[in-house]
This record gives C-alpha cells, structure tokens and sequence, in this order.
C-alpha cells in the first residue's frame, strides 16, 4: 500500500491531493539504487534454460551521494544567533543531537531520495531532531517559498508488534498543531487498527498545540537539482535521477571485469587418454586429471599432435575494461554537474594545489555550492525551529536574528599558502607580521615573538659570517 493510502485512512476528512506516483515512480525506485537493488542486479541468459545469477555491482548511486555529501559539508560551519540565550540553546540542541555527526548521513540520503526532512519536537523538555526520509513524508500544503503542511510517518517494533504513527502538522491561527493517529499490526505490510497514542508514547497526546508558532516546526532540504520529471510539485529530485543509465552501463562494464578474471582463469588441454574416472560416493562417474602422474603414460601414437598438453590460456582485456569505465565515470560525473575527472579512479595526474583544483574543477565547485546555498538556508530554518520550540516553552518573544558562515571552500595545501604570503610580502602588500600569522596559522602576539627570534637568528648568521669582531 502506498503512503497516500495509509495517510488517507488514518485522516479520512482531511483533504489531501493525491501525489502517490511520484513516490512510486522516482522516490521509490532510487532508494532502491542507492540500497544497491538496482532492476538490473541479476543476470539472465537467454539459453534454452534460463538461469539467473547475481551481478556484480559497484553501488556507485551511494558513493554519489557520500561524495557530494563530503563535499558540501566536510568544513565545519559557523551558527551564529544575535542574541545569546538563544545562540546557546541552538548549540546545545545540535550537540545533544548528534547534528554534526548525523547530518551528513541525512545529506547522503537525501541526495538519493531527492530530499529530506529536519522535524523538531519536544520530548521529556529537551528539544529534539528528527532525521526524516523523503519516502516517510507526505506534503500536504505549499506555496512558492516552502512547505508548510504535511504528514509523517513513522514506523516501530516493540512486543512483536509494528506500530505506525502518523503526526499531520497544519498552521493554525493559535499555532502549529499536531494531530497524532498510532496505528498496530503484527506485519510491517499491514496497517492494522487503530489503538490510543498512549499505548506506545505515554507523554504523547493524540492533539498537541505549539502555541504562539507562525511557521512549520520541520524543514525541507531538496537537492539543487531541476526536477524535470513533475513540475509543479514541491518535492525534489535525486541527484543521479537523469543518470541511471549511465548507473547501470557502469555495472554492466564492472561486472564483465569480473567475469573477465573469472572466465580467463588457467585452462590446460590434455589428451582424452590422460583423463581418468572414478566413482563418488553416490556411485556417479566422475572423470579427472590427475597432476601427480609425471612420467610413465602409455599412449598411442597415431596422431601425435593430439598428445601434446596445450595451455590455452586467454589474455584479459583489463586495459579495455578500465578504459570504458573511465569513460563512463566521465559521462557519469557529467550528468551530475561534476567537473572532467571527478569520479576517476585514476590517480596518474598527481597532487595538485587549491588553485589547479579552483581552475580545474569549476563545474564539481559550482555544483558545490549551489547545495552548500541550499544547506544554509536549511540550518537557519532550523535555528528558528528550535528559537520558536524555545519560545512556545517558556513563553519568551525576543527578537533574534540567525547568520550561518562557512569557512573557505578551498582548502589550500601548505605550500600554496606559504608562497602566496611571500610573494604578497615582497610585492609590498602584506606585512611580515601578517604573514607569519596566516602562514603558521598563529595569533599576532606569538607572530611578535617568531619575528624577533627570526631577526636575532639573522643578526647572529650575519655576525658569524663577517667573521665577528676584529680585536
């Protein structure tokens, strides 16, 4: 049964547009890619009886999304609230969440599921973070900036039993309300009946108000990807959504690269005389060579060609195997808004400085920080959810602003960063106090000390090298 189904059951009066097709047709298909259950994850042959085996696959759907993951979370961010109360309780909520941890993982999956959702509540008084799948959210309101309604569905196991809780968020004129239906069954494909919240969340009512709240108490992160499948939808789309050809062109390739090792193992041909039977326990005929006899073989002679053993041994096409899939990375990396070399598992073009990497990946840089965009506006709407939790708990309604700043998405290696304060201190540009400062990465009161070790260690190699005093 689908989300819709499930959603329309639990709250039969709420009107809600039917949107299930998009789950089955795009979310549901690429989580099972990103899961490494592709459609094409077995073989067939096409012979007179058919027989199935398993292909070999690289998962390359997930190391996607780890990548672009890595990539647009790997620098720390600074979370910065006006006023302090507040900027305190933000970082305590994340820390006690695990923010800086989970965060990425919820990235990865979202990158796969062409979203995800960052759900905020109050459990025991401590404010707490849901990481919520595309697949277990259900929009139900929108409008040209976010979502603004919409239905969660969570899924437990307790006693042997499945439980299903459905939380419909809608904006009130008192705030945001919550209606809670749980839902029991003794199977996960099985909604089951209707049972008291309580039975599985004793603090939990059936109807809650966050008074005073004028906003969505969850956040919506999509991918910055154009989602060209529905158009006027508020869902995203996953990032290897136009790719998945390319996805299963890479497999296939893979997979005969392992069948090329397999199949081009060690073969010997030897006469049919050398070959020898005996009888298994079952009292099948089994025939086999056997490799200890080395001398003494009786054999006729007429055709004497025939009695040579001949290895037969074929050459493997690795050369054209890597060769094929470095292209199909290439078209891959491509699709993905990746610049040339990205997703190469060659290492042949060595190391290289922060500024070859600005020049030579200005597409993966681009596509970077278009999602790194996206990622700030999500962790400021997600300051304001805990803000707004904050407020409706304790009733206070200071005014308050959030700023989210990154550090330099270009991580330059020591010796560019070494270079570049030289030539800059001797073009006259930057002071040596400055420099030592960037360059060791110290503060100006220990660059003071380094300077002045630095010129009694230049007084002392002058004196030495004049030859000190004459008497």
């Amino acid at each position: 049964m689908s989300i819709y189904t499930y959603i329309k059951q639990a709250f039969p009066d709420v009107p809600i547009v039917d949107i299930s097709d998009y789950y089955s047709k795009h979310i549901e298909p690429a989580k099972r890619i990103y899961q490494n259950n592709p459609p094409w994850k077995d073989v067939v042959n096409t012979g007179i009886k058919k027989k199935k085996r398993a292909r070999s696959l690289t998962n390359m759907a997930k190391v996607i999304c780890d990548k672009l993951a890595t990539m647009t979370f790997s620098e720390q961010c600074d979370i910065a609230v006006s006023d302090k109360e507040y900027n305190d309780v933000v970082m305590d909520t994340l820390e006690a969440n695990c923010f800086w941890e989970r965060f990425p993982e919820f990235l990865s999956r979202s990158y796969a599921l062409g979203g995800g959702v960052l759900k905020g509540y109050i459990e025991n008084g401590e404010i707490c973070i849901n990481y919520i799948n595309a697949d277990r959210f259900f929009p139900t309101k929108w409008n040209s900036r976010q979502i603004t309604e919409g239905v969660f569905c969570n899924e437990y196991v307790q006693n042997g039993c499945c439980y299903k809780l459905f939380e419909y968020h809608t904006l009130t004129d008192e705030g945001v309300s919550i209606r809670n239906v749980l839902y029991k069954s003794d199977s996960k494909s099985n909604l089951g009946t209707v049972v008291p919240v309580s039975e599985l969340f004793p603090q939990l009512s059936e109807n809650v108000i966050f008074k005073g709240i004028k906003k969505p108490i969850f956040v919506y992160f999509k991918p910055a990807v154009g989602n060209n499948m529905v158009f006027d939808l508020p869902l995203g789309l996953s990032v290897f959504a136009n790719a998945i050809d390319t996805l299963k062109e890479v497999d296939i390739v893979f997979d005969s690269l392992e069948r090329e090792f397999m199949l081009g193992k060690k073969r010997i041909i030897v006469p049919s005389e050398l070959i020898k039977t005996l009888f298994d326990d079952n009292g099948n005929e089994v025939r086999y060579f056997d490799i200890n006899d080395e001398a003494f073989q009786a054999l006729r002679c007429e055709e004497a060609e025939k009695l040579n053993i001949i290895d037969n041994t074929q050459n493997l096409r690795v050369t054209e195997h890597t060769d094929a899939l470095k292209r199909l990375l290439d078209i891959l990396g491509m699709q993905l808004g990746f610049s040339p070399g990205t997703l190469s598992f060659d290492s042949s073009s060595g190391v290289k400085t922060a500024t070859e990497v600005a020049a030579d990946e200005k597409d993966t840089l681009r596509t970077v920080q278009n999602n790194k965009n996206i990622i700030t506006e999500v962790i400021e709407n997600l300051a304001d959810v805990i803000i707004n939790l904050t407020q409706a708990a304790n009733g206070s309604s200071k005014e308050y602003t959030v700023s989210v700043n990154w550090q330099d998405n270009i991580i330059g290696d020591d010796n560019t960063r070494i270079e570049n304060n030289i030539n800059l201190v001797q073009s006259g540009l930057k002071s040596k106090l400055r420099a030592i400062m960037d360059a060791q990465n110290i503060d100006e009161e220990a660059a003071k000390e380094e300077m002045k070790r630095i010129e009694e260690e230049q007084d002392i190699g002058g004196t030495m090298m004049d030859g000190g005093d004459d008497e």
